[in-house]
């Protein structure tokens, strides 16, 4: 296990203090009451084509761990338990649109009826989206898999990959950001992933103190190790002292620069940097479009589904177990994504830019959530923190890249994220 460098410093690159969202304006659970995110900033503009393939699943309102960064805290309050009937419904659901691939993660997978583990309905939701002809991944810090291999081995044999997160590659500092000793339960869930020829990949949120150089090459290293791709989400500031761990747009620039110098691309599903390197299967943001997230069930029963798994004031207002998908997903909330989607020239600031075919004013997630902390406003117009045209970043990247295609991953062309394979 590495060792932390001494030369690292979590303040890598300065960042200028952003006008702040008051955080006594600031209601994490606003989202519940629905209808809260602006619909309308569009008007009648045409929307690109849903071709919903890729979602994920928050399955249950219970974590052991309490990382600093969780997306996924505010959208998942303890009160219900998953029943079959309900799991039932839902897979029956997503196959009669034509779902491919179901990512379960959000919060640790395990716990989808409370902390005991002996509760867990995952075993059976594997199954039932397995059976239905669903290609089913797993994000997990470790435990989950663990638990899978030792005692519900049937089951993790279905998993088509694993993804599998680290705060850090370093011990001492991914323990800390998680409140608990966890880092060698990841390294055993790679080496099994490994021993049992299962695609795996190390995912890491890329944040202000973990993104510098010698943190993305020892990440890259470790995966190499273990025979795994590497995933990089840079964070976003679901709440407001998310912002004090965003990446400043320069570190995303070199970061991302060196890792493209280190990995062949797997998935280039961050949009400034598709558009930096002028990659011709640019989609630009996914959500809404071919992803959407299934939230954790409320206190009171209910299941919501958001286009966007960070942007919780999406939730379309209708009940998964009430309505059908189809109509969750033309819903305004879903709507509004692919509408600004298919008019990017409608967004603030990004009319007549030339990279806006590949970068489509960039990852509606992070362009919605820092302006909101910023200028204390909701908007789907607002373009990206990290517009390469503003940042001009002056680093090197590879042009027109050919993406490796061995795998087929359920995170590929499922949040603006980022995967590649180490050379």
């Amino acid at each position: 296990m590495p060792d932390t460098p001494s030369n690292i410093t979590p303040l890598a690159w300065p960042l200028v203090a952003p006008k702040r969202y008051n955080p006594e304006d600031f209601d994490e659970f606003e989202h519940y009451q629905l209808n809260v995110g602006p619909v309308d900033e569009f008007g009648d503009l045409a929307e690109c084509p849903p071709t919903i393939r890729n979602i994920g699943w928050t399955l249950g309102n219970d974590c052991p761990y309490r990382c600093n960064h969780c997306y996924s805290m505010n959208a998942r309050v303890k009160g219900a338990d998953m029943e079959e009937w309900m799991v039932d419904r839902i897979v029956d659901e997503l196959s009669g649109i034509g779902v491919e691939t179901v990512n379960l993660g959000g919060n640790e997978p395990l716990f989808t009826n409370g902390a005991n583990p002996v509760n867990t309905k995952l075993p059976y939701i594997i199954k039932k989206l397995v059976d239905a002809g669903i290609i089913v991944g797993l994000t997990t810090s470790g435990v989950t898999l663990l638990r899978l291999y030792r005692d519900h081995r049937e089951s993790f044999d279905l998993l088509n990959d694993i993804d599998i997160s680290f705060d850090s590659p370093f011990e001492d500092e991914h323990n800390k950001n998680r409140g608990a000793r966890i880092y060698n339960q990841a390294i055993e869930s790679m080496k099994i992933a490994q021993k049992e020829n299962k695609p795996h990949t190390a995912i890491m949120c890329g944040m202000k103190w973990n993104f510098s150089i010698p943190h993305i090459e020892a990440i890259v290293a470790l995966a190499k190790e273990y025979d795994a791709n590497v995933r990089i989400n840079p964070v976003k500031p679901v709440q407001p002292e998310h912002m004090e761990i965003a990446l400043p747009a320069e570190m995303y620039y070199e970061g991302f620069a060196r890792l493209l110098e280190l990995c062949d691309p797997v998935d280039l599903g961050e949009p400034p940097i598709a558009a930096m390197t002028d990659f011709a299967g640019a989609k630009r943001c996914p959500c809404g479009r071919t992803s959407f997230r299934i939230h954790s069930i409320t206190p009171e029963g209910q299941i919501y589904a958001s286009p966007c798994v960070y942007l919780h004031d999406y939730k379309a207002p209708l009940d998964l177990l009430q309505h059908s998908l189809k109509d969750i997903i033309n819903t305004p909330q879903f709507r509004v994504f692919r509408q600004r989607n298919q008019n990017p020239d409608q967004i603030d600031g990004c009319s007549g830019c030339e990279l806006l075919a590949q970068c489509g004013g960039g990852c509606a997630g992070r362009s919605y959530l820092q302006h909101m902390h910023t200028e204390s406003e909701r908007s789907m117009r607002a373009r990206d923190p990290y517009c390469p045209k503003d940042v001009a970043p002056g680093f090197t990247y590879p042009q027109q890249p050919v993406i490796r295609s061995e795998q087929r991953l359920v995170h590929q062309d499922y949040l603006c994220t980022w995967i590649g394979r180490p050379k």
